[in-house]
């Protein structure tokens, strides 16, 4: 039996197809994360029929909608979605095609009111009907701005010196009218760029050569699930999965069996053709808080020049046990590179891992 639905879909756009198997897997973990945001933000008891790609299609059984209701869902949306990629942009450590151009994605919003009814799949209802088709249909028009939100003339009332387009379909013709979402920008909050701060003093220094393309051997640094491929002594590690790493997240290391470490991974200003990924704790004894960073320059054919820098903030104790911190510092950095190496050696890839 047909019953009346509002059809709701936000549309998430403009990442291109990338080349590289890091951007691909980064531009997917982005995407996954704004859509569980944009699901975050469901405010009017919209029920979830799919994710679409990187669409959500929703829609809520009502006779007839709430266009206020429905505009203030829209913001919502909306800000959540660009608070996030803004303070991304402060927090990413990754250079990739997807990391570097997340701030250029864009959202839009396609809103339509008609009957549907719903198919049975085993255990699953869906939406069903020529609404649904229509809503669909209508992601595909003549509008001239990035962001905006379609409303279809069975949801908003057409006033005069609204902004309206009729659009001929396979359906037949639809008039809608739309807002450019552009201005709802200047409501976003100030996001607090992340601090990058060094210690004060540096208590090791090494530079390696690594025969791995630079964007490759970042990822296998930076990214976890590769972690305990090369670094001695972690027996576990806890992390958020399917999240890209950047600044300000943390991760737990399990070390000899019942030490756990708390680290927070941050950055810091690198030249323009360097990358750099950094840790940072506060649990290493005699000091504060200890940084350790990988700074990576692209070399020929496909090298990567690395050098790994390790600053602290030392504890009055921490000046006389200096000596001995940069021993251990060295002793287990060598093995950790030396792990890599064998690791790259042995012809590993990421694609083995994806």
């Amino acid at each position: 039996m047909a019953k009346n639905a509002l059809l709701f879909i936000p549309d998430i756009s403009g990442f291109t197809e990338f080349v590289h198997h890091t951007a691909i897997n980064h531009s997917q973990h982005i995407i996954s994360e704004l859509l569980e945001l944009l699901l975050d933000q469901n405010n009017t008891g919209l029920e979830l029929a799919e994710i679409e790609g990187d669409a959500l299609f929703f829609y809520k059984l009502i006779d007839k909608p709430n266009e206020a209701e429905i505009r203030q869902q829209v913001e919502d949306m909306y800000l959540a979605f660009h608070k996030h990629l803004k303070r991304y942009e402060y927090e990413r450590i990754c250079q990739c095609g997807a990391c570097s151009s997340a701030y250029n994605l864009s959202l839009k919003f396609v809103v339509h009111h008609g009957e549907i009814e719903f198919i049975n799949v085993k255990d699953t209802s869906k939406p069903y009907g020529s609404s649904v088709i229509q809503v669909h249909r209508l992601l595909k028009n003549d509008i001239k701005v990035k962001e905006y939100a379609l409303l279809t003339e069975n949801v908003s009332s057409i006033k005069e010196g609204a902004k309206t387009l009729t659009a001929t379909y396979d359906f037949g013709n639809i008039t809608f009218t739309y807002s450019n979402l552009d201005s709802l920008k200047l409501k976003l909050p100030e996001v607090p760029p992340i601090p990058d701060d060094v210690p004060k003093h540096k208590v090791f220094d090494q530079t390696e050569v690594i025969e791995l393309p630079i964007l490759d051997l970042y990822e296998v640094i930076s990214n976890f699930d590769y972690r305990l491929l090369w670094t001695k002594g972690i027996d576990r590690l806890e992390y958020e999965k399917n999240k890209v790493n950047r600044a300000g997240q943390k991760h737990k290391c399990l070390i000899n069996k019942n030490q756990e470490v708390l680290q927070t991974t941050v950055k810091k200003k690198v030249e323009k053709n360097q990358m750099v990924y950094g840790e940072s704790t506060q649990e290493i004894p005699f000091t504060k808080r200890v940084n350790i960073y990988y700074v990576l320059e692209e070399l020929d054919n496909g090298k990567t020049k690395i050098n790994i820098e390790i600053f602290a903030d030392l504890k009055p104790i921490g000046f006389i046990m200096k000596p001995f911190m940069k021993k251990n510092f060295r002793k287990v950095i060598s093995e950790n590179i030396k792990e890599l190496i064998l690791l790259i050696d042995s012809g590993f890839s990421l694609d083995q891992k994806n």
